[in-house]
């Protein structure tokens, strides 16, 4: 067996990156988009991106292709591919963390990489950042059906079920998983043709099929883009959360007088849009699957991964925060009403003392 095993990273890396000026900095690069293998419907709008090729790195005996995809709404997916050799499915287990010499790790030179890349971009980007710091990579081993002795996916994975939930979960040792885990593993299974199949859990995939299963590979990227955006925005609002209610907590101890109102209610304001806008942008990165077939795996993924609750949980740190909007621009207003009224009454009382000091006369 030869199988191609790739390994798929996603950083949010800036706010928006342009696609048009990143393409005339990077030099050759091209148009990215899923374009099904199989019959699909004419005329679907697909999510584009831009594809680079960087340079290939050898560590560990291994030949490791590296390349990017670059989305506009500021998320770069990186993919690390290599060949393997092995006797059985389960040699290929160690793949999901696989030691290389001197202790280098494949995280180490995926990051390794995107600095590479964001060196040559970093100008353009808006709002720059890398987020998270270590990312997890999922793994995927595509196979060929002759390597597998694979002519009917649904008889094949029957008899091999027990070997690819130990291949997808990195255990040697199959035989030590419980029948219920082991069927939970691969229960996100398709197949379009008798000798193809995709098995999705949520850390790794297995693909059979004769072709690349470019298609595959890249519904696999967008779901994965999509988790890390999510994690990174649940994270940046449960911290930004955090800090407005300590901030609207000093802001209605001072009562009055605090100009600051103002200050927050910006804050609060911009990110706000911010995160409504790149969630819209990530959620419509997925829109324009219109095979069918990809359709059903991308909702696997989305299954797997969770993404359903991660958007959730995004909108509702979302609401929270409309909320604390919502508290502080009444406090402004409170605030800002109070001093008016103020201004009036002490205007009033000027003019009163006025009156008075004119009868005296």
């Amino acid at each position: 067996m030869n199988p191609e095993i790739l390994h798929l990273y996603a950083w949010d890396v800036a706010y928006e990156i342009p696609l048009t000026e990143a393409a005339r900095v990077l030099g050759p690069a091209v148009e990215a988009i899923v374009r099904p293998e199989k019959a699909a419907p004419r005329d679907v709008p697909l999510e584009r991106s831009i594809c680079v090729a960087l340079p290939e790195v050898k560590a560990g005996g291994l030949t490791i292709g590296v390349s990017a995809n670059l989305f506009q709404f500021g998320v770069i997916a990186l993919t690390l591919r290599y060949r393997a050799t092995g006797a059985k499915l389960l040699d290929f287990a160690p793949h999901h963390d696989p030691k290389l010499e001197g202790g280098e790790t494949l995280n180490a030179i995926a990051r390794r990489s995107l600095d590479g890349l964001m060196e040559r971009i970093r100008g353009l980007l808006r709002r720059h950042r890398i987020s998270p710091d270590q990312p997890e990579a999922f793994t995927v081993f595509r196979f060929v059906p002759e390597d597998v002795g694979m002519t009917d996916a649904e008889e094949w994975l029957n008899r091999n079920g027990r070997e690819v939930a130990g291949l997808i979960t990195g255990e040697a040792d199959p035989g030590r998983l419980s029948a219920t885990e082991a069927a939970e593993t691969v229960a996100e299974r398709f197949s379009y043709y008798r000798d193809d199949l995709a098995v999705i859990d949520w850390d790794a995939a297995l693909i059979v099929d004769k072709g690349p299963a470019a298609d595959v590979v890249r519904i696999l990227e967008l779901a994965n883009l999509q988790l890390v955006e999510y994690r990174h925005y649940d994270q940046e609002l449960d911290r930004v959360v955090s800090r407005a209610y300590d901030d609207l907590e000093r802001l209605t101890a001072r009562k009055m007088f605090s100009f600051q109102a103002g200050n927050l209610l910006g804050e609060l304001r911009e990110l706000r849009v911010s995160v409504s806008e790149v969630a819209d942008e990530v959620e419509n990165a997925t829109k324009y699957i219109g095979d069918w077939h990809l359709a059903r795996q991308y909702m696997g993924c989305a299954r797997r991964f969770h993404l359903p609750e991660w958007r959730r949980t995004v909108e509702d740190r979302l609401k929270t925060l409309e909320e604390l909007y919502n508290l502080v621009a009444v406090e402004s207003s409170n605030q800002k009403m109070l001093i008016l009224e103020m201004i009036i009454v002490l205007l009033f009382i000027v003019d009163l003392v006025v009156l008075a000091m004119a009868a005296r006369r």
